[in-house]
C-alpha cells in the first residue's frame, strides 16, 4: 500500500483525507471497525501521534467512535455531529435570502413526498396531516392569545412535522441544525404582522393545498409554498438593506 504514503507538510489533514478515502470508497462501513493506530500509522508511513490526533478529530465529529480495549468503529450518519454544520452556516458569508432558499428548497420537496404519499393514501402521510391540524389550532389559539412566543414555537413545529412527515431523515437532520436560525427568522418575520391571526391563516392555505392531494392538484402545493417563501422574503428584504 505504498501509494498511501503521505509526505505532505499537513499531516493530520492528509491522514483524515485518507481516512475519509477508505469510507467513502465503502471499504470501511457503518459499524466496521477501522485499523488500529499502530496499523494505519505503518500503512500510511506517518507517527502515530498525528493517527491519534486525526482519530480524535473524527471522534468528535461523530464520524467514528472509539472504544477502550475495542478499537475504533464508523459511526452511523445518524451520529454525525451537527454542531460542525451548525458552524459552518454561522461562519459563512451567505445572505440572509440564501439561508431561506435553503431551507425553502428543503422544505418544497418534503412537501412535495408529503403530497404523494396523502395521494397514495399512506398512513404516515395522513396522520401527519392530521398532525398538523392540530398545530395550526394552537397556533389560531396563540394568535388570538397574542402569545408570540408560542405562536413563534407552533410555526416552527408546523414546517418541522411537514419535513418529519416526507420521511427523509437527511433532511429532517438539517432542518433541525437550522432550528436557530428558523427560530429567528420566523421571530424577524412575525414582527412585521399587525393582525397575529394572518400568521396562522397562512399556514392554513399550505395545509388545504397538501390536503388536495387527493383530488390530484401538485402545482397547488407548488405555489401556496412558494407564496409562502416569497412574503417570508419581502417582510424580511426592509431590515436587512
Amino acid at each position: 500500500m505504498a501509494e498511501l504514503k503521505i509526505k505532505q507538510t499537513t499531516i493530520v489533514e492528509q491522514v483524515m483525507s485518507r481516512i475519509k478515502e477508505l469510507i467513502s470508497s465503502g471499504k470501511y462501513k457503518p459499524g466496521d471497525k477501522i485499523p488500529t493506530e499502530l496499523e494505519l500509522s505503518e500503512i500510511f508511513g506517518v507517527g502515530r501521534s498525528s493517527i491519534r490526533e486525526a482519530v480524535k478529530i473524527f471522534n468528535y465529529l461523530g464520524v467514528l467512535k472509539s472504544q477502550t480495549a475495542k478499537g475504533t468503529y464508523v459511526q452511523e450518519r445518524s451520529k454525525i455531529s451537527k454542531e460542525a454544520l451548525t458552524w459552518s452556516l454561522l461562519l459563512g458569508n451567505d445572505d440572509i435570502e440564501e439561508m431561506i432558499d435553503l431551507r425553502g428548497a428543503i422544505e418544497m420537496w418534503a412537501m412535495i413526498k408529503l403530497y404523494e404519499g396523502i395521494k397514495s393514501r399512506e398512513a404516515e402521510a395522513l396522520k401527519t396531516i392530521n398532525e398538523l391540524d392540530t398545530i395550526l389550532i394552537s397556533m389560531f389559539e396563540a394568535a388570538g392569545n397574542e402569545d408570540k412566543k408560542k405562536l413563534i414555537e407552533y410555526d416552527f413545529m408546523f414546517h418541522h412535522k411537514i419535513l418529519a412527515g416526507c420521511g427523509n431523515n437527511l433532511f429532517l437532520s438539517l432542518f433541525e441544525t437550522l432550528r436557530s436560525f428558523l427560530y429567528k427568522e420566523i421571530e424577524n418575520s412575525q414582527m412585521k404582522y399587525k393582525n397575529l391571526k394572518k400568521i396562522p391563516e397562512e399556514h392554513e392555505i399550505i395545509l388545504k393545498a397538501l390536503k388536495q392531494a387527493e383530488h390530484g392538484i401538485p402545482d397547488l402545493v407548488y405555489s401556496t409554498y412558494h407564496a409562502h417563501i416569497t412574503n417570508i422574503k419581502e417582510k424580511l428584504k426592509d431590515e436587512n438593506n
